[in-house]
């Protein structure tokens, strides 16, 4: 029993220096996912124009769902400005995970869907708490207090100003958040550019 106990975790030591690593690799390729939050700048911005547009409710909502067809074009544009590789190295699982993470929000999205017929005033406030609640286990993958923070902010932020406001403030909340979010998101990159750096 002892000697399966040692072997054990004798095992784990690389698999752990090799986790370390694969993590902190997808951190600085990914520059921590701020192109993703930078086009959430510009989709954002697109949104809020949207809902100040002189049309019904049902129009507003409609063209909001247009808005996010943005995202990778703006993903790829500011990857290319601030040197992230996005989708570089497929075999790191971390990578891949930060993906999923993206891809889950997806999902969510049916609510916002089913918002569409069923609740319309309430719409762009499910669509601005989903996007503020799929930010959260990005805290976890890029070792990020910004994620903890801003997925918290944005969510319960979103809902009280929909109480209390027109959408048209949600929508001006949401850029000023993704814009505080971006400029910390780079501000961490330079960070951990230089402790690796300063490692090597």
């Amino acid at each position: 029993m002892t000697d399966f106990t040692n072997e054990k975790i004798t095992r784990t030591v690389p698999v752990t220096n090799d986790y370390l690593g694969m993590k902190t690799e997808a951190m600085i390729l990914q520059k921590k996912g701020a192109p993703f939050m930078m086009a959430s700048v510009v989709i954002w911005t697109l949104v809020t124009i949207t809902r100040a547009l002189p049309v019904g409710l049902m129009t507003k909502n409609l063209y909001t769902f247009y808005c996010p067809v943005m995202l990778l074009p703006c993903v790829l544009l500011f990857s290319k400005m601030i040197g992230a590789h996005v989708f570089r190295n497929r075999n790191n699982p971390f990578n891949k995970l930060g993906f999923l993470n993206t891809a889950n929000q997806m999902l969510y999205l049916l609510i916002v869907m089913w918002a569409f017929n069923q609740k319309p005033d309430a719409m762009l406030m499910l669509f601005a708490m989903v996007f503020g609640a799929h930010l959260l286990p990005f805290s976890w993958l890029y070792e990020s207090r910004t994620y903890l923070v801003m997925s918290l902010v944005t969510t319960f932020g979103s809902m009280i100003i929909s109480i209390f406001a027109t959408e048209v403030y949600v929508g001006i909340f949401m850029i000023i958040c993704q814009i505080v979010m971006s400029a910390l998101l780079l501000l961490e990159c330079r960070k951990l550019d230089t402790r690796e750096k300063s490692a090597d």
